[in-house]
Formats: C-alpha cells, sequence, structure tokens
C-alpha cells in the first residue's frame, strides 16, 4: 500500500526517500512527510501507517506543530 497521506499528522504530498529494489522493481518505498518528518515504509502493516488505523495516541496536530517540544533541530 503506498499512500502519500502522513499517518502521523495527515498531511498530504509525501515524498519519496529511498526505494528497496529487487531484480529491477520496486518492492518498498519510503516515504517522508515534510510537515511533521515522519517516515514510513510503504510496506509496513496499516497500523503502523494508515491514519484510519494507526493508534490516536502517536498523532499530532499538522496545524499546531509549535506545541511539541523539539528534540533534535535540523
Amino acid at each position: 500500500m503506498t499512500t502519500t497521506v502522513c499517518g502521523r499528522c495527515k498531511s498530504s504530498g509525501a515524498v519519496t526517500d529511498h526505494q528497496g529494489r529487487q531484480d529491477g522493481a520496486v518492492v518498498w518505498t519510503i516515504l517522508r512527510c515534510p510537515t511533521c518528518n515522519f517516515s514510513w515504509r510503504d510496506s509496513e502493516p496499516a497500523r503502523a501507517i494508515d491514519p484510519a488505523a494507526r493508534s490516536v495516541d502517536f498523532a499530532v496536530d499538522a496545524d499546531d506543530l509549535q506545541r511539541y517540544p523539539k528534540i533534535l533541530q535540523q
């Protein structure tokens, strides 16, 4: 399941960071959300990457990112 909707903040427009290939065919893709920097592999289970199946305990509000502490600075 390849989705460009972020499983953490529900923003759209994820970018492809890397693709795993086997015999020239793409077998998985790592995507990254430009809004909250969450990264995921499209081959992970829905409970980890699908906003509808993912626990709301791990969600962030894309409209209020400043409320979250920053651990690492870019």
